[in-house]
């Protein structure tokens, strides 16, 4: 019972902790992996925060949309730091040159990388460009590096925990009253 309890309080801690807007840490960056970049393909980049951190976005005129970085995605590195990468898809449309890319965290800037826009094609980035097909379309959604979706719709697996956990603590608390109750009555039923 009581290390059910203690499973329960760690869980709800956890997930709390996880979940929760920070006041903002202060030391998130973000790094552009690789070299240039080409249109219609898209960009990855690591972003690394401390504990506590707000809501973090990265953002740049160069990409088809802002993303959006939940806590979920983070994992913690060697040094404890959490750390993820996300990719950006480049604009076909874009001039070759370099961009601003604004980590933002609470809807604040708190670090800028830069990214250059090559002027080079592979023949099937020129080839998605030259066909209209949707940015959304595009996107590897099942890599590591896909962005968040704004509608993330499901339970999470700290509150799944929680359910679960509580769930067991209601059932041993009420296993334990009927057992109480059964014994109690054989003591007092005349032999």
């Amino acid at each position: 019972m009581i290390l059910a309890r203690t499973a329960v309080a760690a869980t709800a801690a956890a997930t709390l902790a996880l979940s929760s807007p920070g006041s903002g840490s202060g030391d998130s960056t973000l790094e552009h992996e690789g070299g240039g970049a080409q249109r219609g393909r898209e960009t990855v980049f690591t972003v690394t925060t401390g504990e506590g951190h707000g809501s973090l976005t990265v953002e740049s005129e160069a990409f088809a949309k802002k993303l959006t970085l939940r806590a979920k995605r983070f994992r913690t590195g060697k040094d404890g730091e959490l750390y993820t990468r996300v990719a950006g898809m480049v604009l076909c449309d874009v001039e070759p040159g370099t961009y601003p890319v604004e980590l933002k965290e609470d809807d604040e800037t708190v670090d800028i990388a830069e990214l250059v826009v090559t002027s080079d094609m592979d023949p099937g980035n020129r080839d998605f460009c030259a066909s209209h097909t949707s940015y959304d379309d595009a996107v590897d959604k099942t890599s590591e590096t896909a962005p968040d979706t704004e509608d993330d719709g499901g339970v999470g697996l700290g509150e799944l925990a929680a359910v679960i956990a509580g769930t067991a603590a209601l059932s041993a608390v009420l296993a334990s009253a009927a057992t109480y109750l059964v014994t109690r009555r054989r003591r007092r039923e005349p032999k």
